[in-house]
């Protein structure tokens, strides 16, 4: 008999369907069951123990994945073969956490503008062209540019407070998208399918997984990465310490983690690989290469908690409800 094994994940099924199959098809022992849930829903579950409880969970939102896992609803360490020794591991050293918690995609976040909206326009590559452009352009902009809703997505919350550390122009933004009446979403896909219909005309800090695969299908966005810097969210998973699946659990992190696993990433999906030996230019080797100067990962380590903390979440969300009044 198969044994089932349970994957709660915030990262839609579309982008993981590769993986889950090629696993499934070399495990044909190993049913699995997939469950997407946002972030915060999935967050929630664990804590509360409510049935069923995952053998494994997948997000890219890392500081409520670091803070599960820190407050012991993980399984005991793993050392997992393929790590390989520090000097020779084809992993970074900042793409795991105590052997309990592995990266294993590296993606950045970008600005997409409606590829009408843009036709005749000269794309900001930075974020001080991105400021001109908005004011240049402000009349068109006016109810037309998307942001998430912070308060109730986890990525957008994380996303945002990195930029509130890092952006010298962050107040400038705010002020821009107050007066613009910036519109609040509550979902990647939301926000990327009234791009698509020309409800909005520009979004900030989407996944570049999504976008990318979003703009494969319609062909009707422009996804920019931003040259001042990028930030970079590593998609991450942990075994969740009640699975009774202990040995099939590291099996899907160890096919995830191995070699053909990141190669199904690489030219299945828009998850660029973790790994240093898998190569490509939607790999994390190849854009550590290029764009070494841009690339701004979020540390997977402790100074994540900060951005879990209770206080802290308030007053950022504070912050931003205070200078967006008008959003809808």
């Amino acid at each position: 008999m198969p044994v089932t094994l349970r994957v709660f994940g915030a990262a839609y099924l579309s982008e993981m369907k590769p993986l889950l199959d090629d696993f499934s098809m070399r495990n044909p022992n190993i049913n699995v069951q997939y469950r997407w849930m946002s972030s915060e829903e999935l967050d929630s579950h664990i804590r509360s123990g409510a049935e069923p409880q995952p053998d494994i969970t997948i997000s890219s939102v890392m500081h409520l994945q670091l803070r599960l896992v820190n407050d012991g609803y993980a399984s005991e360490p793993v050392q997992f073969l393929d790590q390989g020794t520090s000097e020779h591991s084809p992993f970074p050293v900042w793409s795991h956490w105590r052997n309990a918690l592995f990266g294993f995609s590296f993606e950045p976040a970008v600005v997409v503008f409606n590829k009408a909206f843009v036709q005749d326009k000269e794309v900001p590559t930075n974020r001080t062209e991105l400021l001109g452009f908005i004011r240049q352009h402000s009349e068109e902009l006016m109810g037309r540019i998307g942001l998430f809703d912070i308060r109730k997505v986890g990525i957008g919350y994380l996303l945002w407070s990195f930029e509130r550390q890092q952006a010298r122009n962050y107040g400038q933004f705010l002020e821009l998208f107050n007066y613009h009446y910036a519109r609040t979403f509550d979902s990647t896909r939301s926000m990327l399918r009234a791009l698509s219909e020309g409800q909005i005309a520009m979004s900030y800090q989407v996944v570049g997984s999504y976008a990318n695969s979003w703009q494969k299908l319609h062909d009707d966005i422009v996804v920019v990465p931003m040259e001042d810097y990028t930030p970079v969210i590593l998609r991450t998973a942990f075994i969740n310490r009640t699975t009774q699946n202990t040995e099939q659990a590291k099996q899907f992190i160890s096919y995830l983690l191995s070699s053909p696993g990141q190669w199904v990433m690489a030219e299945q999906t828009n998850m660029p690989p973790i790994r240093l030996d898998v190569t490509g230019e939607k790999s994390a080797q190849y854009m550590r290469q290029e764009f070494a100067d841009q690339l701004k990962p979020l540390p997977l380590d402790v100074r994540l908690l900060v951005f879990a903390d209770k206080s802290k979440k308030e007053i950022v969300i504070t912050e931003w409800e205070s200078a967006l009044k008008n959003y809808d």
